[in-house]
């Protein structure tokens, strides 16, 4: 019974991805391009940059008072004194980030196909039974 199940439960997620347009694979092979991935990078940088500018030097006398917060810090500043290289990391880490997208969305498209194959093997393997069930019920 789990097998059916399983068998059923492939076929519902193969039917949707055997229907991938062609957009969709243009999309993914843009994702594995390492041109794409470092624009990504630094699209998210900037947009990290405008987060970072904001001051939060006036809520320092809240924060802890080892933490070292001046009145005019931003939140660079802060993250600057605790990791001189995090923008760099940042970058790197979206960077992989982006890739990683890339590379599962490329396994997931790839075995969509191998799932729309298994699922039009279980219905070939699956008419005759139903053949059988249909004639059973006129029959009765």
């Amino acid at each position: 019974m789990r097998l059916v199940s399983t068998a059923a439960l492939l076929c519902a997620i193969a039917l949707p991805a055997a229907a991938q347009t062609r957009g969709e694979a243009e999309a993914v092979r843009r994702l594995n391009d390492p041109m794409v991935q470092e624009g990504v990078a630094m699209a998210m940088s900037a947009l990290a940059g405008i987060v970072l500018d904001t001051k939060v030097g006036p809520l320092a006398r809240y924060a802890d008072p080892d933490a070292d917060i001046r009145p005019s810090d931003t939140l660079r500043d802060v993250e600057r004194r605790r990791d001189p290289h995090f923008e760099a990391k940042l970058h790197a880490r979206t960077r992989r980030a982006v890739g990683a997208v890339g590379a599962v969305t490329s396994d997931a498209l790839a075995m969509s196909a191998e799932l729309a194959r298994t699922a039009d093997r279980l219905r070939d393997a699956l008419a005759p039974l139903q053949g059988a069930i249909e004639a059973y019920s006129e029959d009765n």
